[in-house]
Formats: C-alpha cells, structure tokens, sequence
C-alpha cells in the first residue's frame, strides 16, 4: 500500500511518453545504411517534421516542377527575428546528379536538428532555404547507377527527364530545374549557395573536398572571403569532427600555362580543380557577387560517413560566415557598388589559363575493391587516411585578357529565347520603343567552329574574330539595351560578350543573328 502514491505520477509519464512526436527516421538510418531516400522518403520525413517541438520553424512548398512531373519539395527554414541585424541568406541544394545522395540525406538530418530545437546560433544569423532533391527525376530512377561507390547499392541516374545534366545547364537555362533555381535565386537573393555532390574521381585520401567558384570573373573581395571561409570549415572540420578535407580536384599530369610553375614542374603529376566555366551553378552563382560552395562527399568512403561530412561540412562553413560576416555585408555590398556606381573600370576577363601552381601535400588514398553480388560490378572502398604525397596545386584560373566593360550592350534582333533568357538570369534590360544613335563597337567574326558532337542538347559555338573601332550606330527600334552599371554585369558580360567562353552565343542563341559581325554591340557612354 505504500506505493500507491507513485502509481499516479507513474502514469502521468507514461502517458506522456505515449503522447510524445515521434522522432523520424531518414531512410539510411532505417536500413542500416543499405538504401537511399525516394522523393516520397523525403516529403514523408519534411512533413513529420512539423509534430517536433520546434516543428514550425521548418516550412514547406513546392518550388518548382521537374522535366517529369515531378514536385521539388523546397523547406524554409527561420524564426523571428530578434534584433535589426540583417540575416544573411543561405540556399542549400542537394542530389543535382541524381546518383550523387549524401546531400539529400544530410539535409534531412539537418531539418530534424532544426525542428528538435538544435542549432539556435545558426538561425540567429541566417534564413535557410533547402532543397533537398534538386533533380528528383534522376533521383527516382534507381538502379545500379554507381557501382564504384561504397554504396548503396541503388541510386538515381545522373541526368534528369530530358537527360540534360543540371550542372552544365546555368547558362543555357534549358531545363525546368533550372529555371526554378534562377527564381529562387532572383527572389530570395541568397548570400551563400551550397552545391552538395558526390566525388567520381581520382583516389584521394579525404572525407570530402570542396571548391568555390573557379571563374576568373568572381568579385576580387568576394573570392578572397570564399577562401576565408573553406579556409575556416577545413581547420573545424579537422579539429571538431575529424574529417580531412582538401580542395577539389583530380590528380592529373599535364602541362599549366599560370606563370607560377618551374619549368622543372612542367609535365609532373598535379592536384588540378575542376573547369572555369559559368555552365557550372558553382561558378556561375559567383558571378551574382555571392558566395557559392561545391561540397563533395568521397565516393569511396562509406554511406554513412559521407552523410556526416556533408552534414558537417556545411554547418563548419555556416559557423565560419557568422565568424565572417560582418566582412561579408561590407564586401556584398561593395561588390554590387562596384558596378552599379562605377568608381573605376570594372574588367571582364577572358582567354583563361590555370592560375600559379601552389607546391602542396595532398592526401593519395588507396581503396579496397569488393566484389558486386548477384552479378553487379565491384565497388570501391576508401582503405586508410591516404598518405601525403608533395605535388603541384592548381586551384584556381587567371584570365590572360581583360576588356573593360562597356557602358551598355546593344542587343539586334533578339529573339525571344534571348529575351526570356536574360529575364531567367535576372539581368535587366530595356527594349527600344525607337532608333536610337550611340557610339559603338562592333565584333567582327573572322571564323565559326562548331565541335561535334552535340553537347546537353545543343550544338556548342566557337567564334573568332576581333572589335572594330569605335562608330556612330544607329540602333533600331526593338533593339535591347542591356545597362552594364547594374548589379548583375558580371552575368550580362558573360551572357553576352563574344569573347567569353561560355556565353549565349555559346549555346548557339545567336546563331541565326551573327554574320560577318556578332549581334551584340559594346555601346560607349553617352557624352
């Protein structure tokens, strides 16, 4: 009879344990690792969210649809705001290549800690946007798609619906991804980007490697501040989490034109990153005067652990900006100064070459290969923590020529896919209702090369040619104007410029409008 009393309380617990949210699962922690989330995974696991004790701090929609139907789920994650500070804004992509799957994983995780009341330094400083299957149509094509990975065994194809690869498609903007990334990147603005993949490369000895936006075109401050930053989450996710992390690249030999290298190197094998080009959504976010971040899990580490660098890697790089920010507001900000209100000459560069070697030790793995079951190829696991090995580091890309940019450029006969493009990047512009006389130069194509095969749907142009000087045009009525003093220069010039290695014209969007000259002119300050 003494214990009577106890019976009630005990009860009381009972029922609320009985009544408490269920904490969900991700697919991986469900199977032990053996299996990768379906977009209904995904959905299921968002939407259980919201019954967790902070539950609605994660809110969910539809950003867009896919080339296939299919819904990209899209989570919003804030609280109210506290103070004046402005927060700085942060999108988060994962799975851009369908058989590419920690980052899917890794933001879930993510969302879970935020709805269960984790990570309150974080949200003081910054409004998160994820999400988290980017390219669901590859996503829901499983299969063995990625032997070699250490698992799982089934994944997602690379390509979406239309078999167009989403990370070679930022300039072109073909397919419906993309133009719901480029909104979400006009409405919301974000401070930084996060690409989350997966690596398919050289044997290396880390968890997982990095890179910002190689284009020679980034913002000086804003470049210097992207390397502060991976500067940082290296050290943190060493130091904290003990994983080893470089910057991205392939252990290749051939010859680099930087100006950096000793003779004697030429010809050695090197680390090298990946191409300069603005097709890239890291490179090309860049050039919008933000910071952009490639992350890429070790294909041949395990599932798991791929999912735990990921997850680390980005909230090492979150913590690093809050570190940062108080230079990140000023460099935004004086960046977008730069063009709008030009103090000096803003350059746009061209004519890349791999930047100076940087002589440095880089981790060189060895792996286990494991035999497929059931007739599968064999995959690949990271053996040790690699042993370092002194080479020649290329990270980076210089441009050998610069041309200032023009007041404006003048747009003849635009198509609409030209209009509609410049409207998807952002890049403003003005149609003329009448001629309008300018001073201006012209591009004068000497020769058009057009390399075969076809490529992501499209049959790539080269031009060569040289600018003539100077002239009184008159521009005709429904020609565009493009302002060059606007935020988004950066993006017009590479759009529109003759001489940039990928451009519109490099996409053939002006094929049927260049002649003997390109129909894009540099049109002078008015006097």
């Amino acid at each position: 009879m003494v214990r009577l009393p106890l019976l009630a309380p005990l009860l009381a617990v009972a029922h609320a344990f009985a009544q408490a949210p269920t904490t969900p699962r991700t697919v991986p922690e469900a199977t032990a690792y053996g299996a990768t989330s379906r977009a209904a995974d995904v959905g299921a696991f968002c939407r259980a969210l919201v019954n967790l004790p902070h539950g609605d701090r994660v809110a969910l929609q539809v950003a867009g649809t896919t080339a296939d139907g299919h819904d990209q789920l899209l989570a919003h994650v804030t609280v109210p705001a506290a103070g004046k500070d402005e927060r700085l804004r942060v999108l988060v992509i994962g799975n851009i290549h369908g058989g590419e799957v920690e980052g899917k994983e890794a933001v879930q995780e993510l969302l879970r800690e935020f709805a269960l009341g984790e990570h309150e330094d974080l949200l003081a400083q910054f409004d998160l946007w994820f999400l988290p299957i980017y390219n669901v149509d590859g996503n829901e094509k499983l299969g063995a798609n990625r032997t070699e990975q250490n698992g799982p065994p089934l994944c997602g194809e690379r390509t979406n619906g239309k078999g167009l690869d989403l990370n070679r498609d930022f300039v072109k903007v073909d397919a419906p991804e993309t133009r719901t990334l480029m909104r979400l990147f006009r409405e919301i603005d974000p401070h930084l980007f996060f690409d989350l993949h997966t690596t398919n490369g050289s044997h290396h000895g880390y968890h997982l490697t990095y890179a910002p936006s190689v284009s020679p075109n980034v913002d000086p401050d804003v470049a210097r501040l992207s390397r502060t930053l991976l500067d940082r989450a290296t050290a943190t996710m060493r130091d904290d989490h003990h994983f080893a992390t470089f910057d991205y690249g392939n252990f290749e030999t051939h010859d680099w034109d930087g100006g950096g290298a000793p003779e004697s190197a030429k010809g050695q094998r090197g680390w090298f990153t990946f191409d300069h080009r603005a097709r890239y959504g890291t490179n090309y976010f860049a050039l919008r005067n933000r910071v952009s971040i490639l992350s890429e899990a070790y294909s041949h580490a395990d599932f798991r652990t791929r999912i735990a660098a990921t997850r680390a890697f980005v909230l090492c790089v979150l913590h690093a900006a809050i570190v940062e920010k108080a230079a990140l507001v000023t460099a935004f900000a004086a960046a977008d100064r730069r063009l709008e209100a030009p103090e000096a000459p803003v350059g746009f560069g061209f004519d890349p070459v791999f930047a100076p070697a940087e002589t440095m030790d880089v981790l060189v793995g060895e792996i286990e290969k494991i035999p497929g079951e059931n007739g599968a190829g064999p995959r690949f696991a990271r053996k040790g923590d690699g042993r370092p090995e002194t080479m020649p580091v290329i990270r980076a890309f210089v441009a050998r020529q610069h041309r200032p940019l023009p007041f404006a450029w003048a747009v003849l006969a635009p198509s609409d896919d030209v209009i509609d493009r410049l409207r998807q990047h952002g890049v403003a512009f003005e149609r003329l209702d009448a001629p309008r006389a300018v001073v201006a130069s012209r591009f004068a194509v000497e020769k058009k090369r057009k390399p075969k095969p076809p490529f992501q749907g499209r049959q790539e142009l080269v031009l060569t040619g040289a600018w003539r000087e100077a002239a009184t045009e008159e521009l005709p009525a429904g020609t565009l104007l493009v302002p060059a003093r606007q935020r988004l220069a950066r993006v017009a010039a590479t759009l529109l410029e003759p001489e940039s290695e990928d451009s519109l014209s490099t996409w053939t969007f002006f094929d049927a409008t260049t002649t003997d000259t390109f129909p894009v002119l540099r049109v002078d300050a008015p006097r």
